[in-house]
């Protein structure tokens, strides 16, 4: 029996949003950029990931296995994964707080680039999508052709963006609260990309 096109909409944009709720870069970043500047850069950010996020889903659809097996067995990808999330971290714990008086506001299309730069260096993301298809396909027959697969990736967009501007909230909730924000942000920020990076690594131990 054929699922209705309206039911791909809701599984790809469930899948999405609860696969984004857990701490990691992204929403970190959006939680960095909203607290250091304002709601808008924050948007940027999450709109960018959110437009990553749909490639990711389209590559896990259809080489997924294949890149995963690849990541496996190619120990200098990962290394190079592994560190650039370190020289992101250290950028971040090297950067002094945003102070408030005077920032330096970077051009509108710039935090969009770092939205697609930071999504498109997740590591988890395809192999997330792997697993969650893996798992929905169990109690839902996907037909990944025309308007359903259009429908499931409009889904995952939304999703992702809902999740994010969530984050986009808590932030500004965050930033009236708490003086020491920015700099409590990028510590959190940098621990995650630390630990993503000495995941990786570890995989290359035997």
């Amino acid at each position: 029996m054929m699922e209705p096109v309206w039911a791909y909409f809701l599984v790809g944009a469930l899948a999405c949003f609860l696969g984004t709720i857990p701490i990691g870069p992204i929403n970190l970043a959006v939680v960095k950029a909203t607290v250091d500047h304002d709601r808008g850069r924050g948007a940027e950010l999450a709109l960018a990931a959110s437009i990553v996020e749909i490639g990711e889903a389209v590559i896990a659809i259809c080489f997924g296995l294949v890149i995963s097996s690849f990541l496996e067995m190619n120990p200098v990808l990962r290394l190079a994964i592994a560190l650039a999330f370190f020289v992101l971290a250290g950028a971040l714990l090297m950067r002094k707080p945003n102070t408030g008086m005077a920032p330096a506001i970077p051009s509108q299309s710039s935090y969009f680039r770092r939205g697609l730069l930071i999504a498109a260096l997740n590591p988890q993301a395809v192999p997330f999508w792997v697993l969650a298809l893996a798992v929905i396909s169990q109690y839902f027959s996907f037909n990944y052709e025309g308007l359903f697969l259009a429908t499931f990736l409009a889904g995952v967009f939304l999703g992702k963006l809902a999740a994010l501007s969530s984050f986009i909230v808590l932030a500004g909730y965050l930033k009236s609260r708490l003086q020491s924000a920015s700099k409590r942000v990028n510590q959190a920020l940098a621990l995650v990309l630390l630990l993503i990076g000495v995941s990786q690594l570890s995989e290359l131990l035997p």
